[in-house]
């Protein structure tokens, strides 16, 4: 499994974590297969014999097997090899499309969450799990997958284990030769309807407190009702009390696996640190433009090149007639989640070192050895079928085919419930918010003096005055149960320095904006020598040749030629000069052009 992004980095690719309970789903997919196939070999030298009803069984069997075998197959074929893709693993809370403003609910948990500098867990309701977590105290802290999955088999554990001690307290205690075959009988359905076909579907055991009752009163009243309901039927040839105890301890010790390989998951109090950087910033300009630096800033930390995930983008405003406001502003971004350092492939030998999968290896070996007992009771019941031992002798010949059924429906929760806990993926990543508050005004600025300066320039400005800046920033580690499932932050560790850093830098640029409007670009400062050398020629205040020469040769300066010296003479005039400056006017000028002092007319 890897991600399709173009990098380099060998943390972009994820190891298969279902490795090993593939091997062990492949080897029970050949096993059931094989046995259908001999199934379906014997019911076919039954048929080519006309012996037809003899074949019925193998017939059913070898089917049943094939469906069963081609279940493991195709579980383990999708788990053989899948990506994280673009978009994966799933993000904290709802996106923001780039160029949109947006917040969600879910992003402000995280928000508070930052604030607090505490993750927040669910508390536990019911009577079953305040004993729960009253023995397994660092439950609280562990993901919330886990805490579910603990919970339900929890519940299935005691259902299992009332209904046996039950079964046990009714059977041996007050049952008799002529009602422990319907006492048996009566919690083998029980056990299997109730129980344990809920589980292979993936939900809780249907017992509750009237179904705990019941099982109390059947273990006191049961068997003196069931003798008198027995002298009312017909005699009951069959037991089916070493099913029913089979069908119990293996349930329960599939549910006793599936609890330890659950607190194995469970680690040490986790950290809940963040880092807080607040600052007082004033600049020359609207507190948007801040949020733009940002966002460059933002860009030119991504992790492996990969965007950043947008939770929370609002841009403050600084429009109104009045000229003056408030305004508030945010940005919370998540970086790409990245695989926890250390994460390698999970092997057989790995895991059975590993505390976190040693114990599910156990319950798929568990459940691989009742894959094959079923398979073997199964060929067994088969192979010695005979419609007329049946009615001669009762249903005891039928025995192996209910100790088939029964493992092969543990052995399927056995390979469900592990194989929930092995799609285990632990990432980390950044989240940082950053917060802008205060008050902006509006005013007009102009440079340059009204009468004696050539250039003139005028401009709107928005001022912020004490603003307030805060950046929360913390280094999350999350997990995920399966590619698509939601993930959940398990723990936060402060980034002090990353949070001062980015704040540094937004506090240089909010010093660095002007409040003038100046021409800087080059294009600019090439115009305004074309005009300078332009007006030197055309006025009297010739300049010097070099500054003439070097102003007439600026890139985009005009080429500018004196016109030719008439054919007589002009009359001679005398020289104008400004009384109060001494600069050259003129002769039809009214003003200094340098000072603005009034000329004497002549």
């Amino acid at each position: 499994m890897a991600y399709d992004y173009s990098s380099d980095n060998k943390r972009l690719e994820l190891p298969n974590p279902f490795r090993v309970e593939n091997s062990f789903l492949f080897a029970c997919a050949v096993i059931t297969l094989a046995g259908g196939v001999v199934g379906l070999l014997w019911a076919r030298e039954a048929i080519q014999a006309n012996s037809t009803r003899l074949g019925i069984a193998p017939l059913l069997v070898g089917v049943a097997l094939l469906a069963a075998g081609f279940s493991f197959a195709v579980v383990a074929a999708r788990r053989l090899r899948f990506f994280f893709g673009r978009g994966r693993p799933r993000s904290l809370a709802p996106e923001v499309a780039i160029g949109a403003t947006g917040n969600s609910a879910r992003a402000d948990f995280y928000k508070t969450t930052l604030r607090q500098g505490g993750l927040e867990y669910p508390e536990p309701q019911g009577a079953l799990n305040g004993v729960l977590y009253h023995a397994v105290p660092r439950l609280i802290t562990a993901p919330l997958v886990v805490q579910e999955l603990a919970q339900r088999h929890f519940f299935n554990a005691l259902s299992f284990l009332v209904t046996l001690a039950s079964f046990l307290f009714a059977w041996g205690l007050f049952g008799t030769q002529a009602t422990r075959p319907l006492i048996s009988i009566v919690y083998f359905v029980f056990g299997a309807a109730v129980l344990l076909l809920p589980l292979v579907s993936g939900n809780q055991a249907n017992l509750g407190t009237g179904s705990l009752i019941a099982l109390i009163v059947a273990a006191i009243v049961g068997p003196v009702a069931a003798g008198m309901l027995g002298a009312a039927l017909p005699s009951v040839r069959y037991s089916v009390t070493s099913q029913a105890v089979f069908l119990l301890v293996c349930a329960l010790v599939a549910v006793v696996l599936i609890l330890c390989a659950l607190h194995a998951q469970l680690d040490a109090s986790p950290q809940t640190e963040r880092a807080c950087e607040q600052r007082t910033l004033s600049m020359n300009g609207p507190p948007a433009s801040l949020i733009t630096e940002l966002d460059r800033t933002l860009q030119d930390q991504w992790v492996e090149k990969i965007p950043n995930r947008r939770y929370t983008r609002i841009e403050p405003v600084t429009e109104g007639a009045a000229g003056s406001g408030r305004f508030a502003g945010e940005l919370l971004e998540e970086t790409q989640p990245m695989p926890m350092s250390g994460t390698a492939a999970v092997t057989f030998g790995s895991a059975l070192r590993e505390p976190r999968h040693s114990w599910l290896v156990m319950l798929d070996l568990y459940g691989t050895l009742l894959t094959i007992i079923g398979v073997v009771c199964a060929l067994v019941y088969v192979r010695g079928f005979d419609p007329s031992r049946v009615l001669s002798e009762g249903w005891g010949s039928t025995a192996t085919v209910g100790y088939a059924a029964v493992c092969l429906a543990i052995a399927a929760f056995c390979f469900q419930s592990a194989g929930a806990i092995w799609g285990r993926f632990n990432f980390e990543s950044a989240l940082v918010w950053v917060e802008l508050l205060g008050t902006w005004q509006s005013s007009r600025i102009g440079t340059g003096n009204q009468f004696n300066s050539r250039l003139h320039t005028e401009n709107d400005v928005v001022r912020v005055e004490a603003m307030t800046l805060r950046i929360w920033r913390a280094r999350v580690e999350s997990v995920v149960f399966g590619k698509d499932g939601q993930r959940q932050v398990t723990a936060m560790y402060a980034t002090s320095q990353e949070a001062a850093r980015l704040a540094s830098d937004l506090q240089a640029f909010a010093d660095r904006q002007s409040v003038f409007a100046a021409p800087r670009a080059a294009e600019d400062q090439h115009r305004i020598a074309a005009l300078q050398a332009t007006e030197a020629l055309l006025g009297g205040n010739a300049p010097s040749l070099a500054r003439v020469e070097a102003l007439a040769g600026a890139p985009g300066a005009p080429r500018v030629t004196s016109a030719p010296a008439p054919a007589s003479p002009a009359p001679a005039s005398s020289a104008r000069f400004c009384t109060a400056c001494g600069t050259r006017a003129t002769a039809d000028a009214r003003f200094c052009s340098a000072c603005g002092t009034a000329l004497p007319q002549p």
